[in-house]
């Protein structure tokens, strides 16, 4: 029977006064694929087509993770690494590192340039050695005559001295520590003629100094770069000495020096080549006019005024000795 209102499309029917319960059909889910193993990741795959949503990352293999291994890397690369981080380092510290670091620490590459100074002077220091001689001498060792640059260490004595001007004929760059009395300024002038590449000094103290000029005059043709440490004097002979005995001189540095005004316009008239000039909070002079004129030629002028460093050129343009040691090579 038909109700009113109702067709026979109606989605309900009602039959005998009941209504009938409509059937619920399950949805059908999609089936599930296994996720592909990272292995199978092509490049294109890891990008997803919505650029909104991040790219998909695979895991990295446990050898991808590791990274190449130091005994891997080249020689010369190593080397390279490892002379950056001082002499200090290299006793202490790299050879206890791996096996390939040993191995590369006994190079001597590694011990072209030996910094006493960053070793703390004490019993400690040599403490495995029978003296501070012996502990000097084992190091010196290392680098089989190849050391270009030597810093050395506060207890220099003559003995450690004569050791190095045997052992390190190549050497070209000298550092001796900030000393009052030194018996070294004596001694000295009897070892230049041993170190034909010298081309820096930096002396401790002006004691001797005319007589260490003599023999850099005579051994040395290279020799560009004299370094002399604070509260030294400069005297009226060794203002004459500098000009006459080094007239190829670049760089010169007399920063805390006792100089009179007399002295400094010696080296300032005789010094023609000089590029880089340091007297800065020296004492025995007045800065004026007169004396910026004198030393107008030098690119890098640095000089004392009214409590301020007063700076002709630009100090950036002063070479640094491994920069200078780098151009030399090439020329």
């Amino acid at each position: 029977m038909e109700l009113e209102g109702y067709s026979d499309e109606a989605t309900c029917s009602f039959s005998l006064g009941l209504v009938s319960e409509p059937q619920i059909v399950p949805e059908e889910h999609p089936t599930r694929t296994p996720a592909p193993n990272h292995e199978d990741f092509e490049p294109e795959d890891l990008m997803d087509s919505n650029p909104e949503t991040p790219p998909k990352r695979r895991r990295l293999l446990p050898s991808e993770i590791a990274g190449p291994k130091w005994e891997d890397l080249n020689k010369d690369c190593l080397v390279n690494v490892i002379t950056r981080l001082g002499t200090k380092s290299l006793l202490i510290v790299i050879p206890f590192e791996c096996k390939s670091w040993y191995r590369v620490s006994l190079d001597p590459s590694c011990w072209q340039t030996i910094n006493f100074q960053e070793i703390k002077c004490g019993h400690q220091s040599w403490y495995h050695f029978s003296s501070a001689y012996a502990f000097f001498k084992s190091i010196i060792k290392r680098c089989q005559g190849n050391a270009t640059t030597v810093m050395l260490p506060t207890l220099c004595t003559e003995e450690v001295l004569r050791y190095l001007a045997n052992e390190c004929p190549a050497l070209k760059a000298l550092y001796f520590p900030p000393a009052i009395w030194d018996n070294s300024s004596f001694v000295l002038p009897k070892l230049i003629c041993k170190w034909k590449n010298l081309e820096l000094l930096k002396l401790g103290n002006s004691l001797n100094m005319v007589k260490i000029l003599e023999g850099i005059s005579l051994h040395c043709k290279n020799f560009c770069w004299l370094d002399i440490d604070s509260t030294a004097y400069i005297g009226r002979h060794a203002a004459a000495a500098i000009p006459t005995l080094l007239p190829n001189l670049k760089y010169l540095n007399l920063r805390q020096a006792n100089i009179s005004r007399t002295s400094l316009r010696r080296i300032l008239r005789g010094c023609k080549k000089l590029v880089h000039l340091d007297v800065r909070d020296s004492v025995g002079f007045e800065f004026d006019d007169k004396l910026l004129k004198l030393g107008s030629h030098i690119s890098n002028f640095q000089i004392f005024k009214d409590d301020d460093a007063y700076i002709v050129g630009s100090i950036s343009e002063v070479e640094i000795y491994a920069g200078f040691e780098e151009n030399a090579s090439e020329t």
